[in-house]
């Protein structure tokens, strides 16, 4: 939703970084102008290399509810900095309403390109793999998951 408004209201540069503020869509970090042009080559750069959904001669609908979820839940939380608040929005949401039938979707996710799922895994299999010290390490994490996922037959 945020993307979309984002969208609609934006003019000049100028204007994106005020509107940005106003709405309170830019991290704290990244309130500084000079750290805003960053931010902003660091979205783009994103959007450039964000995976388009392949093509399925069969159409499983689990797995394109799955990815339809993703894509929304990705666009919906591209400007957050809290992990809480990327695992409140309601794609998110809907992912870990999927149930058991999403814990393979979701492993097969982070092999192919690792994001924040991990929140969704436990709260779903109610496992949590991932060792005190490697908290916050998106690879270790994805690994911890990935070989759980193996021990337990599901990938």
């Amino acid at each position: 939703m945020l993307a979309v408004d984002y969208c609609a209201c934006r003019t000049a540069k100028s204007n994106e970084f005020n509107w940005l503020v106003t709405h309170k869509a830019l991290p704290r970090e990244i309130i500084h102008k000079r750290k805003y042009e960053q931010y902003l080559l660091d979205i783009s750069k994103y959007r450039r290399t964000t995976r388009k959904l392949p093509e399925c001669k069969v159409a499983d609908p689990l797995l394109l509810k799955f990815k339809r979820l993703l894509a929304e839940w990705q666009e919906e939380s591209i400007v957050m900095s809290s992990i809480t608040e990327m695992v409140m929005l309601p794609s998110y949401q809907a992912i870990i309403g999927m149930g058991p039938d999403a814990v393979r979707l979701i492993l097969n996710e982070l092999k192919h390109d690792p994001d924040y799922l991990f929140w969704a895994l436990e709260a779903i299999t109610g496992a949590n793999p991932v060792l005190p010290e490697d908290e916050g390490n998106l690879n270790r994490m994805t690994n911890a998951w990935i070989k759980w996922g193996q021990e337990s037959g599901l990938t």
